[in-house]
């Protein structure tokens, strides 16, 4: 069963494709109509004007697609690695890319990280007919808002998340009844499937028994002592001490 996905990012590409579709043919269809005006109108002052706008359409036009392109490119990148679905053996992680800026030269990136831990999970539900792309939560769900570099986080030998930075284990979070995951692993039946498989698994998980060193440490039987006398080593004679 898969354990780990990734965000879905193909759906980044197929809106910048309907985007340059929509661009492309919007003023292609300005430049037909200016170079028939042309024809019209050779000759007049006009044309210059009609020049000018075919120019400068086709100039914010490719101002257009080289920007589209670059922050689609930067948004598959950064979903591509800060936005994931991760099961633990108590929980579920969902990490999702918030954002990003610059302090002092530096790029700084924000995270929100949702913790999801089975014993608080109540339902897990998603509507194939109408949001087959979204999958709805219900429980105690802890919501963290961070920089990238502090949600780092471990498994402890029981099982439990714990994170890096101490502080978040305790504060800093907000809790919140429901979550919805929109359109970030694309359709989410195999997702669905995962969450009620591993949740299956965590109820059946055997109880823990309590360290009992005999277990695993054993006591060594005292030798007994011998002498050099083998006489010595006789069953003692009982003698009655009733003599009448």
């Amino acid at each position: 069963m898969k354990y780990f996905f990734h965000a879905e990012t193909a759906r980044y590409t197929e809106r910048l494709k309907h985007m340059m579709i929509l661009t492309v043919l919007s003023i292609f269809a300005v430049c037909i109509f200016c170079t028939v005006n042309i024809v019209l109108n050779f000759g007049s002052d006009i044309v210059y004007l009609l020049l000018g706008v075919i120019g400068g359409l086709v100039l914010l036009g490719m101002i257009f697609a080289f920007s589209a392109v670059y922050i689609t490119e930067k948004y598959k990148k950064r979903h591509s690695k800060y936005t994931y679905f991760d099961f633990l053996p108590k929980g579920m992680v969902f990490s999702e890319y918030a954002g990003e800026y610059v302090h002092f030269g530096a790029r700084v990136i924000m995270r929100r990280l949702y913790y999801i831990p089975f014993d608080k999970l109540e339902s897990v539900s998603r509507d194939p007919k109408t949001a087959p792309h979204n999958l709805t939560f219900k429980g105690e769900i802890r919501c963290y808002c961070q920089e990238s570099d502090r949600l780092g986080y471990h498994i402890s030998e029981d099982g439990n998340l714990e994170f890096d930075s101490s502080e978040l284990n305790e504060r800093l979070f907000e809790e919140m009844p429901v979550l919805v995951i929109r359109e970030r692993f694309g359709n989410t039946k195999k997702l669905e499937k995962s969450v009620n498989y591993y949740l299956e698994q965590f109820k059946n998980t055997p109880e823990k028994k309590p360290f009992n060193i005999s277990d695993y440490v054993s006591v060594q039987k005292r030798r007994k002592l011998h002498t050099s006398n083998p006489a010595l080593e006789e069953p003692s004679v009982s003698f009655s001490r009733n003599w009448k």
